[in-house]
């Protein structure tokens, strides 16, 4: 008896531990792939000085960005007049995609950076020789 018992516990450890090596296995490669898709998946950040006025007007503009499934963070800032936005799922970033985000205040930008998010350097604040 005491054999049976043995042997029951050396088959359900041994089955255990088969199990978790499997479901180890499967992750390792699912993290592999995650790592491939983050890797490939570029991210741009655009950043620039805007004159809007209202700081209502500005809440609802910043609304409606998160709404673009090509915009991941929207920050528009009242006081300093500054916005940063990172993007999501595209490649290429023109400044006249960009400044089409901001609608009818679009010619009130000015000071425009775009970049490589992690990759280029983002200008300080405030932004020197820049009008």
């Amino acid at each position: 008896m005491k054999h049976i018992i043995f042997l029951f516990f050396v088959f359900v450890l041994s089955s255990s531990y088969a199990q978790n090596e499997s479901k180890q296995s499967i992750n390792k490669d699912f993290k592999t792939t995650e790592n491939k898709i983050k890797y490939t998946d570029t991210r741009l950040f655009a950043q620039c000085m805007f004159d809007i006025p209202n700081q209502s007007v500005m809440q609802e503009l910043q609304t409606e960005m998160y709404d673009n499934p090509n915009i991941e963070m929207v920050r528009l800032d009242y006081h300093t007049q500054r916005a940063l936005i990172i993007t999501a799922n595209i490649e290429e970033l023109t400044k006249k995609d960009f400044i089409s985000w901001f609608g009818e205040y679009a010619s009130t930008l000015y000071c425009i950076q775009i970049g490589v998010y992690g990759v280029d350097i983002m200008q300080p604040y405030p932004f020197i020789n820049c009008k």
